[in-house]
């Protein structure tokens, strides 16, 4: 009964993957199709196409079934290597040019890897409607669309988000510190894996609301914090110094970033205000109803979009991983020179020789 079932579903599938078929080998001619590698001269193809077609003609005979399934199989793989080869005209795409927003947070693009697609993907022209647009945005917008602005990704967006990834590579690899600041809930998965890639130079802020006074109150506000870090040092042996520090100046030095992103600005103005008042560089995804100039640099894009704030994250933090990794890099050819510089002095001054005129 099962052989008959699988006899008669293999007589209906019949004509549809001969229909496949013939039309597959009508759109991919001139295309190579990767088969088996055949180490024979030119002059014997024809005749192990001939053998190959006989054997597969021997199959369909005793096994209807898998022929059909090799069929689909050589089909399938017909298709690819068109694709492929259609790649590189640019008229397709691939698993390879394609955009995937599942891997955007696992697998972050670098900035020189980042296309207008990417961000058309990820819905980063897309602005608000045209009463609330602001007037300095105007010259990043790519037009209008049904009474909702359309940001200029390609001359605007692209650009820019290239330019940020260099400046928080400069810091990174300088031994800066980056502050995040993304007070929304879907912003905190991609915020938290790009403090992860920037180690110790990273911090977030992702709470529900900026706390006012952070940077420009730090002494008063972070005091208490410092207290408790300086006395967990103690504690572990490693602060030495039994006297009592000055947590005022601690709290003031040691909690100013030089560099502060805010992924959602329109909640987060007063992040922007302390920083801009401490002298302290911003960073920020500005969307249409938010001025430019408000931020040292502007990303414009849509900064409702998690998609957005994902893409724009993964490229930073890979710019500032490439950062922290040329400075590793730094520092250990600087010591190789150096333990090189301390053996030179160790060793003995060679004897003058006895020179008789």
């Amino acid at each position: 009964m099962a052989s008959t079932a699988r006899l008669s579903r293999a007589a209906w599938r019949a004509p549809r993957l001969a229909r496949m078929f013939s039309s597959a080998q009508e759109t991919s001619a001139g295309f190579a199709i990767p088969e088996e590698p055949v180490d024979v001269p030119q002059a014997d193809a024809e005749a192990v196409q001939v053998s190959r077609e006989q054997t597969h003609a021997q199959l369909a005979a005793q096994d209807p079934e898998g022929a059909h399934d090799a069929l689909e199989r050589r089909i399938r793989r017909m298709r690819r290597a068109m694709m492929m080869d259609m790649a590189g005209l640019a008229s397709t795409q691939t698993r390879d040019t394609s955009f995937r927003p599942f891997k955007v947070r696992t697998q972050p693009l670098e900035a020189h890897q980042l296309t207008l697609s990417h961000l058309l993907a990820a819905t980063a022209q897309m602005g608000h409607a045209k009463q609330h647009v602001k007037r300095s945005f105007e010259p990043l917008l790519y037009g209008y669309r049904h009474g909702m602005a359309v940001i200029d990704v390609e001359r605007a967006t692209l650009p820019a988000l290239r330019r940020a990834a260099q400046v928080v590579r400069g810091i990174t690899e300088n031994d800066g510190i980056v502050l995040i600041v993304g007070t929304r809930p879907d912003l905190r998965p991609s915020i938290r894996s790009a403090v992860e890639r920037l180690g110790a130079n990273g911090f977030h802020v992702s709470t529900e609301r900026w706390l006012p006074g952070v940077l420009t109150n730090a002494s008063k506000l972070l005091a208490s914090a410092t207290q408790y870090s300086v006395q967990s040092q103690r504690t572990q042996g490693d602060l030495k110094d039994e006297s009592v520090p000055n947590m005022t100046k601690l709290s003031t030095l040691g909690y100013r970033p030089d560099l502060v992103i805010v992924l959602n600005p329109t909640e987060n103005e007063h992040a922007i205000r302390e920083a801009t008042q401490c002298h302290v560089p911003t960073m920020a995804i500005i969307d249409t109803n938010v001025d430019p100039r408000s931020v040292t640099y502007a990303i414009p894009a849509n900064d409702d979009s998690p998609r957005v704030a994902e893409l724009v994250m993964g490229v930073l933090s890979k710019a500032g991983e490439d950062g922290l990794r040329r400075r590793r890099a730094a520092l250990e050819a600087w010591d190789k020179h150096q333990r090189r510089l301390q053996k030179r002095r160790q060793e003995p001054a060679p004897l003058p020789s006895d020179t008789h005129p």
